[in-house]
């Protein structure tokens, strides 16, 4: 029998907007329910909820009698491995073909070989109709065939409790029926607890064995599909028949409250708008009982005759909301401008210390972190280098005519150098891999984040710190280092030629203050700002990526902010890391 999900009393905002409150249910084990409700009523964001993927303000979530409300994240990822989740967009990992997308799952968590990898994959696809297209990206291929592709992917490791989102959307109708048909069959196969959101009507009165509602903001009615579909509950009713008269307007904004008739003639009902029936049906969506889907082998699906044995009992009650529930608004607390900026910061702070304990755990991502090492030094050494030339020229110019003018010409290479090596590589280094290797680096998190990919990843108990933070996080500090170095030897050069050549400094001079005074210690000091500056940098692009707001916009607007924040944060750990030095050290600069 498939797993357990028991909700109780969730509520889920977003800022000052509530999306559901009260919302109370339980999935049957084994059993297919449908979650339906008109678009904006947040059955998506229950999906999440119910993965732990979104917080709820108030209730729980019991998934196997565990709590994803209040568990930690490590307690989330283990959960989820019981559960295979079907995206609206199927949200494929860009960077995979179709067949790696599939095989994922089972790379990660199990120890199967590559031949009995490629079986089960193979088997999978050819399922979902996809066999001979395997080889393609995610871009190469339609959406309906991405639909198909993560569905393949969330039934490999033949998960308990299986959630899809929007099956049917992408896809024409004869595969729409051909996917009802594989749903029944698979839980045939398998006696997974299933929940499905969905518009489709025909699908929703043919395939689930429970059906529930989502309608302004609560659970309107819950229970055996034998009951909602005869249900006179007007705002069921008018949904089911897709009737355009009734409680149900355009949008939310215009749906029909309590106490605003729809037409004098028609009597309000007891849970606001107006008592406005199907003109297809009476007081009805349908009179006569739709025939439910049979598996195609002809067998006897287990969670049906369990159904059965329910609703005759009169163990499955129809459940809809009340007046008083109806009536009932969350009063949802709302963040100041200092609590927003806190939140922000400590969940920089947290997300900080969770890459250096994931850092340490196995498996190590070795060639990852190789390949991103790459790909941000390709992107950053060529501004770097062309950056520390005028930063090393500045630098011995305005130290020369200083010297010049107090009398100590003889300290001037010593002051370039460590004003250099100390100061100025370190910053320049940061802020070329911040505004490149960073910069890219948050839009590809971002890019991930708005597909779903990260989502993808956590409901298959894949920590996207580990596999995506982490590599990326170590090529900023390894490129900070070996950049680092590099400028400063092309800024000491730069500072040399424009003393000696422009200011007509004497070259011996220049050399001798800087091997009697500079130390090999002053260059350890520049390299271990770099390795600080460059966990700052990967952190904060990183964070701006797996927090970025919806569209390209956010994506846009995430990457400007991780290239600011970095900056800010850039300057201000550099004065408290040369106050510190400079207290340790009284007599050398910082």
């Amino acid at each position: 029998m498939g797993g357990t999900v028991e909700v109780e009393g969730l509520t889920k905002s977003f800022g000052s907007q509530n999306i559901w409150r009260d919302v109370t249910l339980t999935l049957p084990p084994g059993e297919i329910t449908a979650l339906l409700g008109p678009s904006g009523t947040g059955k998506s964001v229950f999906l999440k909820s119910l993965m732990g993927l979104l917080e709820p303000e108030a209730g729980s979530c019991l998934v196997n009698n565990v709590d994803m409300v209040r568990a930690n994240e490590a307690q989330r990822l283990e959960l989820r491995k019981s559960f295979g989740v079907l995206f609206q967009d199927g949200a494929l990992f860009g960077s995979m073909n179709v067949y790696d997308n599939v095989a994922f799952p089972l790379r990660e968590h199990t120890k199967f070989n590559e031949d009995k990898i490629r079986s089960i994959v193979m088997e999978k696809l050819d399922m979902v109709g996809l066999v001979g297209q395997e080889h393609k990206l995610p871009g190469m291929i339609s959406g309906g065939m991405k639909k198909r592709a993560g569905l393949a992917r969330s039934l490999v490791t033949d998960p308990e409790i299986i959630l899809i989102d929007e099956p049917d959307s992408g896809l024409d109708p004869v595969r729409t029926s051909n996917l009802a048909q594989l749903l029944i069959d698979i839980n045939t196969a398998t006696d997974a607890t299933m929940l499905i959101v969905t518009h489709n009507i025909e699908l929703a009165r043919t395939l689930p064995d429970n059906l529930g509602m989502l309608y302004r903001g609560e659970l309107v009615m819950f229970g055996p599909r034998e009951e909602f579909l005869l249900t006179d509950h007007p705002v069921v009713s008018q949904f089911m028949s897709g009737d355009p008269e009734g409680p149900i307007g355009m949008s939310e904004e215009t749906d029909h409250r309590r106490g605003e008739p729809l037409d004098s003639d028609l009597p309000p009902y007891p849970g606001g708008g107006t008592a406005v029936m199907s003109r297809h049906a009476g007081a009805r969506s349908i009179e006569v009982l739709p025939r439910q889907l049979l598996p195609k082998s002809g067998a006897i699906r287990p969670s049906a005759e369990r159904h059965r044995e329910r609703v005759a009992s009169g163990a499955a009650p129809l459940y809809v909301a009340d007046d008083e529930e109806r009536d009932r608004v969350p009063t949802i607390p709302r963040k100041g401008v200092v609590t927003r900026a806190l939140t922000s910061t400590g969940d920089l702070f947290a997300l900080g210390l969770d890459t250096i304990r994931s850092t340490f755990k196995r498996p190590f991502a070795a060639r990852d972190v190789l390949e991103q090492f790459w790909f941000v030094v390709s992107v950053s050494w060529i501004p770097a280098m062309l950056v520390a030339i005028p930063f090393g020229a500045v630098i011995a110019l305005q130290l020369g005519t200083l010297t010049v003018q107090v009398g100590a010409q003889s300290f001037t290479g010593a002051a370039s150098v460590l004003a250099v090596v100390q100061q100025a590589a370190p910053i320049v280094t940061t802020l070329v891999i911040a505004g490149a290797g960073g910069a890219a680096i948050c839009a590809d998190l971002g890019s991930r984040t708005i597909r779903d990919e990260i989502d993808a990843m956590k409901v298959m108990g894949v920590s996207p710190i580990q596999k995506l933070v982490v590599p990326r996080v170590l090529a900023c500090i390894m490129a900070a280092v070996l950049l680092n170095g590099l400028v400063s030897v092309v800024g000491v050069l730069g500072g040399y030629f424009f003393n000696v050549v422009v200011q007509g400094g004497t070259p011996g001079a220049y050399l001798a203050s800087f091997t009697a005074l500079a130390q090999i210690s002053d260059l350890w000091v520049g390299e271990i700002k770099a390795v600080i500056f460059g966990f700052i940098a990967g952190v904060v692009a990183a964070y701006r990526g797996l927090n970025t707001a919806p569209g390209p916009k956010g994506v846009g607007d995430s990457v400007n902010q991780s290239v600011v924040v970095t900056f800010m944060l850039l300057f201000f750990v550099n004065t408290i890391i040369t106050m510190l030095y400079l207290q340790l050290f009284p007599g050398k600069g910082a």
